[in-house]
């Protein structure tokens, strides 16, 4: 499966990135410069030491688990950026920005330069930006003491993460196929709460660095990296959660060589769907998360005869098949956060649009457009993918059958959106595949069941 890997050579990239940089460039030259004396050692050391500071904390940069395949990654290296504009003049803020940048993420994380300087840029960008909101807003920048304005500080704050947020944002959706908004909220996630309690260290470290100068610095280092571990705490659980429920699934697949992976795959075909749909990013993760979980149920030993068969079901082994929703939605259910959306998705993922599918026999609009989702993707990967009853088809032969049964079985509009889909193209990889004769058209696959044939 072809991973959604950010592509830095796009022409929409390098735009944005000489944007940012131009910006960020006439910020730092618009200002008139104050540069004091070499004698004034305790601003130079004040300015080296926040530099060194803003290096050590963007340098324990974390991954963020809802977009790591966009390789997105957070710090608190805003806290003493904030301290920094309400210490010293502009543009010496964004001096600080700029250098953290270049240091932290091309000379210590080894990234690529276009990568590094775009985060150097952007920083030096919001920096700069929110320094001039704060003096608009009659905010003071004192070497020898904090005159703290709130409302001033409060809006440099909303600055701060709307100009690096909404950045970062349209570089992830122009490297990659994730639109700007859900780019832009799986950034902010469930951080935000801790993004606005932690900006107000930046108050007392300012404070402590005019009280005590360079030991106000060690004496916050403690705090701060403590903010540090709870967001590392927060992204681990994120991510722990994520692989734990993948090694479930692993876990069930492994008994059945030929399904090897075939959730994880529809996990990311419904996703892509999803995107593709405008639907927003908590639907898109419900809708991904219960297609990684649409077959949890056939953990049941009575199931593992039928997905062994080589043949045919019989009657019998139909009915039986069918069950296979119901069991993994109860399952699922007994994760209080699966309750609701997602089970709901996992139980009718195999209703079909014209209202011969099971359990419940809904038709249309009716089944949850997380259900017709995992229907579709579900049926792209089991014909795309070899099975003990017939070998693989081609991703353009699989979308010509489904196409028959778009209205009967399938969400029409799903088909056509898969059809003209490039998303599913680059999840599905190189078609090594070769077409299949006609005789492929003699017995449809058990993805595609016309009148109840059971897939498994």
């Amino acid at each position: 499966m072809g991973e959604n890997q950010p592509q830095f050579d796009r022409w929409s990239f390098r735009l944005l990135l000489a944007a940012v940089g131009v910006a960020a460039i006439s910020l730092l030259f618009a200002t008139e410069w104050y540069v004091p004396p070499l004698a004034n050692t305790s601003f130079w050391n004040a300015l080296v030491a926040f530099t060194l500071l803003g290096i050590a904390s963007d340098s324990a940069f974390l991954p963020v688990p809802r977009i790591s395949h966009a390789r997105v990654g957070s710090s608190v290296v805003f806290i003493p950026f904030l301290a920094s504009v309400l210490l010293f003049p502009p543009p010496w803020p964004m001096v600080i920005a700029g250098t953290t940048g270049l240091v932290a993420h091309y000379v210590i994380r080894r990234k690529m330069l276009v990568r590094a300087l775009f985060n150097t840029a952007q920083y030096m960008l919001f920096v700069g930006l929110g320094g001039l909101v704060y003096a608009g807003l009659g905010g003071q920048a004192a070497f020898n003491a904090v005159h703290l304005n709130f409302a001033a500080f409060a809006a440099m704050v909303l600055v701060f993460f709307v100009v690096n947020q909404g950045t970062v944002a349209l570089a992830v959706s122009w490297t990659t196929d994730i639109s700007i908004r859900e780019a832009w909220t799986r950034i902010a996630g469930d951080s935000l709460l801790y993004d606005l309690v932690s900006s107000s260290l930046a108050i007392v470290l300012a404070f402590l660095f005019t009280r005590l100068q360079i030991v106000g610095l060690a004496v916050l280092v403690l705090p701060l990296f403590f903010v540090r571990h709870m967001y590392q705490m927060n992204l681990q659980v994120e991510r722990v959660n994520r692989e734990l429920l993948e090694l479930m699934v692993k876990a069930i697949e492994a008994r059945d060589p030929y399904t090897s992976g075939h959730s994880v795959r529809v996990s990311e075909y419904a996703r892509q769907i999803a995107r593709e749909l405008g639907l927003n990013p908590k639907q898109v993760d419900q809708i991904g998360t219960a297609a990684l979980l649409h077959d949890v149920g056939k953990i049941h030993e009575d199931f593992a005869p039928l997905l062994r068969k080589a043949g045919r079901l019989t009657p019998e082994e139909r009915m039986l098949m069918q069950a296979h929703p119901v069991r993994s939605a109860d399952l699922a259910s007994t994760i209080a956060e699966f309750r609701g959306k997602v089970q709901t998705d996992i139980r009718n993922h195999h209703e079909n649009y014209d209202g011969s599918g099971y359990p419940d026999g809904l038709t249309g609009e009716a089944i949850p457009i997380g259900a017709r989702i995992i229907m579709v993707a579900d049926t792209i990967d089991a014909m795309t993918t070899d099975r003990p009853y017939r070998k693989a088809l081609s991703l353009s032969k699989a979308l010509e059958e489904m196409a028959k049964y778009a209205g009967q079985q399938f969400d029409p509009r799903i088909v056509e959106l898969v059809t003209k889909s490039p998303g599913i193209r680059r999840l599905l990889g190189p078609q090594r595949v070769p077409e299949p004769k006609i005789a492929s058209m003699q017995m449809p696959s058990r993805a595609l069941r016309p009148r109840g044939e059971a897939a498994r």
